[in-house]
């Protein structure tokens, strides 16, 4: 009988219950403890602190993901909606000459809040840019906002960039990766807390297998052949079917 409630609490907590990011565990822990404290004080105000629980548990849960085998393919950085596939400059703080490819990902409050790396690189330039007073942090394209860009260069050496740009609250945006660090695909390398915007810049020969206002799952998706014949016998095309690849998205919330 012990060992089948045994059994049966696993099952639940499996799909509900996701460790937090180190970073959320203080103020998830505060917001538990004003909640616990507005409950023995018979206070009004505990529905709203139960609320605001639940949702820094939301924004800073961290679960195991599966990262894909093959290291031929990029994946998502991060959980979101792929919003825009276009050509466009590279982040300025990379000194990169020339266009990319950007793929914007728009994550969402409920969203894993989490960054991964999109590939097995070497982090060659990691850099924080703060927010600025006065800036328009609703407008993801305002110069004055708190951003992270990042650089990584491939095996092969070609080089492809993340840019974190913050929007909405507040600063929040914290890199667990240094300059100089050695990154596996889907490694875990920061946060970008409630909501923001994440851009990933190819170089030129990296077909794009993801498709506009498709669900991204970060360190799972298949978001980019890095070389198109290992991956697809070089068959690679826009209407690859991704739910060959393991994007579990169901266990991940």
């Amino acid at each position: 009988m012990i060992e089948e409630n045994n059994r049966i609490f696993e099952q639940v907590k499996a799909p509900v219950l996701r460790p937090i990011h180190p970073r959320g565990v203080l103020w998830v822990g505060i917001a538990a403890l004003l909640t616990a404290i507005s409950i023995l004080a018979g206070w009004d105000t505990t529905g709203l602190w139960l609320l605001i629980t639940a949702g820094l548990y939301i924004c800073f849960r961290d679960p195991v993901r599966v990262m894909p085998i093959a290291n031929s393919i990029a994946a998502a950085p991060a959980d979101g909606i792929l919003t825009r596939v276009a050509r466009a400059a590279w982040p300025a703080e990379t000194e990169m000459d020339g266009e990319a490819t950007c793929l914007t990902i728009n994550p969402r409050f409920y969203d894993v809040h989490v960054l991964r790396a999109p590939a097995t690189a070497a982090l060659t330039h990691a850099q924080h840019v703060m927010g600025q007073w006065g800036s328009n942090v609703f407008d993801k394209n305002s110069p004055g906002n708190e951003r992270a860009v990042f650089l990584f260069k491939l095996d092969d050496g070609r080089m492809i960039a993340m840019e974190v740009i913050a929007g909405g609250m507040a600063e929040r945006m914290r890199a667990t990766a240094r300059s100089g660090d050695r990154l596996s695909l889907g490694q875990a390398m920061g946060y970008s807390a409630f909501g923001g915007e994440v851009r990933l810049y190819l170089p030129s020969g990296i077909e794009v297998i993801a498709q506009p206002g498709q669900r991204m799952i970060a360190g799972e998706t298949a978001i980019a052949a890095l070389d198109a014949e290992s991956y697809g016998h070089g068959e690679v095309s826009n209407d690859v079917n991704l739910g060959v690849l393991p994007n579990s998205a169901g266990y991940s919330f």
